[in-house]
């Protein structure tokens, strides 16, 4: 089990370096996206907060947050998401946040059908796709059985281990870390994610195209030249310049009278 945070701009700017050194945070769940009355946008800090776990070596995942009520809206909010983590690595889950009371109006099918097309396409980019939500919204608001498939990030802050099937559990939402101004998420994980998600080359870790191999260069060939001498002497000079190019090695020699 691993404890780490999740941080969007609400946190500020946090100082990761007090966060690693606290031990308090073994990784961080960052938002890169989310919606306000403008419209779709990359979480301000989301740059930085990725930087500077990278920068310390903190496995980081990433989430964002949906107020999709429509198919369009959907794709609309992935297409920000595909934009912000391009080029990027991440050792834990990419996240759907489904808790939005805006979205309470649509009927459970409903909801879940958006869901699962957003995590299918999380997946479909060779990402490891995972749902958030808390307790009493899956339970009035989504259809479980049908997102089983996923892998669930649960919230429940009664202090009890929710019974659901899930990886990661958000015990409370009023925790302390140093690095971190105000109260901050603080969660469990159950699965070694970093392990899960290199060895499936998913979150980016695609195996690396290898170089071809470059043939091995030629061995120096060099031709010994001698004035006309008696065949003794040049058999003898021959031979000593055989013997030190054979400790040498990987050098040839041969031999013509001039």
């Amino acid at each position: 089990m691993k404890k780490g945070i999740d941080i969007s701009k609400h946190q500020g700017v946090v100082n990761f370096d007090q966060v690693k050194a606290s031990g308090a945070a073994e990784f961080v769940m960052i938002r890169a996206v989310s919606t306000n009355k403008y419209g779709i946008y990359i979480d301000p800090q989301f740059e930085r907060n990725y930087a500077e776990c990278k920068r310390l070596g903190i496995p980081v995942g990433v989430y964002y947050y949906t107020y999709a009520q429509t198919t369009a809206q959907v794709d609309a909010e992935l297409a920000m998401v595909r934009k912000a983590i391009a080029g990027k690595q991440f050792e834990y889950p990419m996240v759907v946040d489904v808790e939005e009371n805006l979205l309470k109006p649509l009927s459970a099918d409903a909801l879940t059908d958006l869901v699962i097309r957003a995590a299918k396409a999380i997946e479909s980019w060779g990402c490891y796709a995972m749902i958030y939500t808390y307790t009493y919204y899956h339970q009035t608001e989504l259809n479980m059985s049908r997102l089983a498939a996923f892998d669930l990030w649960i919230a429940d802050y009664r202090g009890i281990r929710p019974s659901i099937k899930h990886g990661m559990w958000q015990h409370t939402s009023r925790g302390r870390v140093p690095g971190v101004s105000g109260y901050v998420d603080c969660n469990f994980a159950y699965n070694d994610y970093p392990a899960l998600i290199k060895g499936a080359k998913l979150n980016g870790f695609a195996e690396e195209v290898q170089a071809p191999a470059q043939p091995a260069a030629p061995a120096p060939h060099f031709v010994i030249s001698t004035s006309p001498c008696t065949g003794g002497d040049a058999a003898s000079l021959f031979a000593l310049i055989s013997e030190q190019a054979a400790r040498l090695g990987n050098i040839s020699v041969s031999k013509t009278e001039v």
